[in-house]
């Protein structure tokens, strides 16, 4: 059978899910022609061990070195080569002996939104190194390749406060448009007490709905829940639940009310 129909034997048995098999003629394919680069990105992912993966990358990367897909393969196998040998030793800050490792993985996230990524990579990289199975191994993993391409990429860091603020601005400047929409633009001349009276309920429900979107070590999850953390599910759902009725119900009022002077509306308009 020629390389050619070997290739394509080989990519079938792949796609069918038959690794091994797909694998063992992969290896015949480059101990006949060690320059097939096809052969060699296919062993890249079914190969078992991380060396191997690596060595078949870069034999990809010998033969065509324009080839993007194993450049960025490559990259990421070093990475987690990387991690996987990153000394256990090295002490941790921001904990204290007898934690478990959850309690090092939620200190890693509290230091994510705070903005200090390095400390972050270095929690998560001993964690990975820790892990006891490649489960638990993945999923540091992820954290840690995002918090990389993060740092890669230049991303400006927003602070969770700065987020809070940001985000609570939005429902209010939206009912404040359409409050001064109903008065016609002219707040003195049509003053409407209920339009004004709910714009402090807007603003305090905005802000609990982004405190309740925004992950942070908010006082209210403290003071109200006793949590030390940045609120549970439950905790985020009635903070949340609270916020969008504040700011739902002066809503529903301004459609009331148009709906009423709608209903009064004639044209031409009637003269007193």
């Amino acid at each position: 059978m020629n390389t050619s129909a070997l290739l394509h034997q080989a990519v079938q048995l792949a796609r069918h899910g038959k690794r091994a098999e797909a694998r063992d003629i992969f290896l015949r394919i480059v101990e006949d022609d060690p320059r097939n680069e096809l052969a060699w990105m296919w062993l890249a992912g079914l190969v078992d061990s991380l060396e191997d993966r690596i060595t078949a990358c870069e034999n990809v990367l010998a033969i065509n070195p324009s080839n993007e897909k194993a450049f960025a393969y490559l990259g990421k196998l070093k990475r987690r080569r990387d991690v996987e040998n990153y000394p256990v030793e090295i002490e941790i800050t921001k904990t204290t002996p007898g934690h478990t490792s959850i309690d090092r993985l939620e200190e890693a996230r509290y230091l994510e939104q705070e903005g200090k990524f390095d400390e972050a990579l270095m929690v998560y990289k001993v964690e990975a190194a820790k892990a006891g199975d490649t489960h638990a191994f993945n999923e540091i993993y992820k954290k840690i390749v995002r918090i990389e391409e993060l740092q890669f990429d230049r991303i400006r860091f927003v602070s969770p406060r700065a987020a809070i603020v940001r985000l609570t601005l939005t429902w209010p400047l939206l009912y404040l448009s359409l409050a001064l929409v109903q008065v016609g633009l002219s707040p003195l001349s049509h003053p409407t007490s209920y339009l004004w009276f709910a714009f402090p309920w807007v603003v305090l429900g905005s802000y609990l709905i982004a405190v309740s979107e925004v992950r942070s070590r908010h006082a209210i999850w403290r003071r109200l829940f006793a949590q030390n953390g940045d609120g549970t599910f439950p905790a985020r759902l009635a903070v949340g639940s609270v916020g969008w009725l504040m700011v739902l119900l002066p809503m529903i009022l301004i459609v009331i009310d148009s709906l009423n002077r709608l209903s009064d509306f004639q044209v031409p308009p009637r003269l007193f």
